[in-house]
């Protein structure tokens, strides 16, 4: 057991694998309790693996006396605790909410909640920003804001500062859903075509309705779901 604590020529495999989930209980208390905005959309465990993995692939080309059979063994543990983990968060909410830890309230009521700001480490800069990012960005019109374990801030408007909507005034819309691409780099997608049931013709008429003579002249050719052809020309050399 020395040899996992002490520097040594000849640990073997398991004492690089000790070494590995002691490492990675000492990284994951480090991320754990970084602010939410330095740990982004990982979780700390997340942040443990990525540092781990990182510096473990990497080590064997600066240190001839790693052995490949040691370097595979300590990512494969890795791997396993970090997918041992993923899958326990997923079975247990008790046991997720010590990973991911819990979201916390920085409006309430309109009212920003210093107390959980200086929990979270949270300057009022980001807030603002997070605000400015759901186009919110005077605090009066916030009824809640949220610091979710991501670290991004979920915001909720207050009810007369939420937009209408067509349901609330009932006007039928047509539905969103992707356009179809029918011409990529002049290329043209016979595929997509016949889903909508046309054909090359009809695209070439529609094409010479916005002044394209060919699909060659074409960069990129859509048609969403109200019939509505878009068409990017290519530049002409010498242009």
């Amino acid at each position: 057991m020395d040899g996992i604590w002490n520097s040594t020529q000849d640990l073997n495999v398991w004492g690089f694998a000790i070494r590995t989930l002691i490492v990675g209980a000492m990284l994951y208390v480090a991320s754990r309790f970084l602010p939410h905005r330095s740990g982004g959309q990982y979780a700390g465990f997340d942040f443990t693996f990525f540092w781990m993995m990182g510096g473990l692939i990497a080590s064997p080309l600066f240190d001839s006396k790693i052995s490949f059979t040691n370097t595979i063994m300590t990512a494969a543990t890795i791997y396993l605790m970090h997918y041992l983990i993923s899958f326990i968060a997923v079975k247990s909410r008790t046991f997720a909410r010590v990973v991911f830890g819990k979201e916390e309230i920085l409006i309430s009521k309109g009212q920003i909640q210093r107390k959980n700001m200086m929990k979270s480490l949270f300057p009022i800069e980001l807030l603002l920003a997070g605000l400015r990012e759901v186009d919110a960005p005077n605090i009066d019109e916030v009824d809640t804001a949220m610091l979710e374990t991501s670290g991004r801030v979920s915001v909720l408007k207050k009810t007369d500062h939420i937009p209408v909507t067509p349901a609330d005034l009932n006007i039928p819309v047509t539905g969103g859903g992707l356009p179809k691409v029918l011409i990529n780099d002049g290329k043209i997608i016979d595929q997509n075509l016949e889903e909508i049931g046309h054909d090359r013709n009809w695209l070439i008429g529609e094409l010479n309705q916005q002044g394209a003579m060919d699909a060659e002249d074409i960069y990129l050719a859509t048609i969403d779901e109200t019939g509505k052809v878009y068409c990017s020309l290519r530049k002409k050399k010498g242009r």
